[in-house]
């Protein structure tokens, strides 16, 4: 995710409950893709659960850039 438009999630997610939900999720699931990152080996299970956790987290990008673009006013702070 950009920087701006985490920004911009970030100011409409002091509006929207859904959206904070959502991005709260994306930042457990990069800190948990993290913590495997450092691992050295992945088994088969782990690496179907990177797998897993990559998909949900660019679900939940799709469903904020959504929310935000139904956010008018998100699009035009700096």
């Amino acid at each position: 995710m950009e920087r701006g438009d985490r920004e911009k999630i970030l100011l409409a997610a002091q509006r929207n409950a859904r959206l904070r939900r959502l991005y709260r999720e994306h930042v457990e699931f990069e800190e948990q893709l993290d913590r495997i990152a450092r691992r050295p080996f992945l088994t088969t299970e782990e690496q179907l659960s990177v797998a897993k956790l990559k998909r949900r987290k660019l679900r939940g990008v799709d469903t904020m850039m959504s929310l935000l673009s139904e956010e008018p006013t998100a699009l035009h702070a700096h």
